[in-house]
């Protein structure tokens, strides 16, 4: 807020830069959209598919593992606590749909899957321009028939999700064990190749595998800038090879707060307790841990540019490689590549229709040549599997090489 002129001033957006650009140009309609996450536990998994399946929407499915912390007592009734990592499988649901009716879409899927229950999963949207041959679509009699939650959905905002790619082998566990002793969220490990930046390397290259631990958190936006500088010093990101790391913003969403299993001992769980505060404050700001300016030291090396954009590819196998050669042609790199099913009724139509979908960080200045090299390449105008999605990304870190 401008306290001079008591305005509010207009934080800068390369997302809408590109939707300017592109709709000066009259070639592609840029669409707003939101794309919606759901990452569920893998034995509820049927009630998501088979709620977005009646909505009709467009969604992809990936696997993961969610990690958190078991909590049992000492054996001989020795004092204190044995606490270890363990992981739970996870599918995770994407899909856009108009703007207008993520609200609607949320609060079915809260509902679906009983998401204000601690333990069950996450769900969250976020804002970004979607380019591709049809516009998000979703079954507005169908969500109208759908059952809701009763009363108001307590969603959370200014939340910031913070994508973290490790080139070691088990830095996944290492970084998600940090991310639980911080309080921060459930982690979500999945699996992905990586590209670009081992080329860079010369010899180092082959020290450093191509297959990549991907570590996902969801964190309070007023935190998210000191806790991603701890995570680039905890998991050594300011060396070369080591990985990337970058951020994007949540517009709303219900998290998973229930980061411990085991024996519980007390009424309520520290889950349900954190649950009720984030209620009452409406919001997460009052979870504030780290001092930002005291942190500012520990990323003193640490290039963290603002401004950035994430750009995703979701296209059949045979395009993808194409498509990523579009990026790197006009000075895009560090993408991460994972295979995807589309969500369908049919097992077999599914993996006759194994898709990629491809994440790259690209820096403002570069975003629109960027789109441009993109749509050139894609066959957005006469298919409808390709996708462009662009979403603003307010920071990133990799090592300059």
């Amino acid at each position: 807020m401008n306290s001079a002129t008591g305005k509010r001033e207009r934080v800068f957006s390369p997302s809408r830069t590109v939707w300017r650009t592109q709709m000066a140009k009259g070639i592609y309609t840029p669409h707003r959209a939101s794309r919606i996450t759901c990452v569920i536990n893998h034995l509820i998994t049927d009630k998501v598919a088979e709620l977005l399946l009646k909505l009709g929407v467009r969604a992809t499915v990936e696997n993961g593992r969610t990690v958190r912390e078991f909590v049992k007592k000492r054996p001989f009734k020795l004092p204190g606590e044995l606490i270890n990592l363990r992981s739970s499988p996870a599918d995770i649901y994407r899909f856009t749909v108009p703007r207008e009716n993520s609200k609607d879409v949320l609060d079915a899927v809260v509902h679906a899957a009983d998401l204000d229950i601690p333990g069950r999963g996450s769900v969250f949207s976020q804002d970004l321009m979607e380019f591709s041959n049809e516009p998000p679509y979703v079954n507005l009699d169908a969500l109208m028939r759908v059952p809701k939650t009763n009363g108001e959905v307590n969603y959370l905002k200014k939340l910031s999700y913070v994508i973290c790619i490790l080139s070691t082998p088990g830095g996944g566990d290492n970084l998600a064990r940090i991310a639980l002793d911080l309080g921060i969220c459930v982690p979500l490990i999945t699996l992905g190749t990586g590209n670009d930046i081992r080329d860079q390397l010369g010899l180092i290259r082959i020290t450093i595998s191509a297959e990549k631990e991907i570590v996902r958190l969801i964190m309070p936006e007023d935190d998210s800038q000191s806790i991603i500088r701890l995570l680039i010093e905890q998991a050594r990101l300011d060396r070369p090879g080591s990985g990337f790391i970058y951020q994007t913003p949540v517009s709303t969403g219900m998290i998973d707060t229930r980061l411990k299993m085991g024996r519980q001992s007390h009424a309520a769980s520290l889950e349900q307790i954190i649950a009720a505060i984030d209620s009452l404050k409406n919001g997460t700001k009052w979870r504030r841990r780290l001092d930002a300016d005291l942190h500012e030291k520990i990323g003193s090396r640490s290039m963290m540019p603002h401004d950035n954009c994430e750009v995703t590819i979701i296209s059949d196998e045979d395009r993808i490689d194409k498509l990523r050669a579009a990026c790197l042609k006009v000075g895009a790199v560090g993408a991460i590549t994972s295979r995807v099913l589309p969500l369908v009724e049919s097992d077999a139509e599914k993996f006759a229709k194994i898709m990629i979908r491809s994440a790259i960080s690209v820096p403002a200045d570069i975003i629109d040549s960027v789109v441009d090299e993109l749509l050139e390449t894609s066959t957005i105008r006469n298919e409808s599997n390709d996708r462009i999605h662009v979403l603003d990304s307010p920071a990133a870190y990799v090592h300059n090489i």
